[in-house]
């Protein structure tokens, strides 16, 4: 058995921690892929379903407000002596299409509420705290967190 000199098996440990080294960092950067490909899909699907809500908010703000106006007009109609069969006709096809859109803003209250935990909870899963610190930023940046309230003026 040839002997070995001591500088060799120092090149041969120094060889084998680069090596070591060098799967370590290449299994860092694989994870690394995976983890923002993963935030990447999270991040779709939120601006998916964000861009299907803000539409929905601003058509219940505008339903409502355009249900004020005729309520206004109305009371004009009433008070200008129109006949009250159809004035009460009128009134309650409005309370009608008000109840609709109460039930409208309650449904998507219910799917804002719902949503946010369902987030939350599958960054957190995915990523630990840091993925529970990213959901939560990245809904507030959306305006779906949870201290965010469906405005409907």
């Amino acid at each position: 058995m040839a002997e070995r000199s001591l500088g060799r098996t120092l090149w041969t440990l120094v060889l084998a921690l680069l090596n070591a080294t060098l799967i370590l960092l290449a299994l860092c950067l694989w994870l690394g892929w995976s983890l923002f490909s993963t935030v990447e899909h999270i991040t779709d699907d939120v601006a998916e379903i964000t861009g299907t809500i803000r539409p929905l908010r601003a058509e219940i703000r505008d339903l409502t407000s355009q249900i004020g106006e005729t309520r206004s007009n109305l009371a004009a109609l009433r008070e200008g002596g129109a006949d009250l069969q159809l004035c009460s006709a009128l009134e309650t096809q409005l309370a009608s299409a008000e109840a609709r859109v109460a039930e409208l803003t309650d449904t998507l209250k219910g799917i804002e509420d719902d949503l946010y935990p369902a987030i939350e909870q599958a960054a957190g899963t995915a990523f630990g705290n840091l993925g529970s610190a990213f959901a939560t930023t990245l809904l507030e940046a959306v305006g779906l967190g949870p201290d965010s309230a469906l405005v409907t003026e």
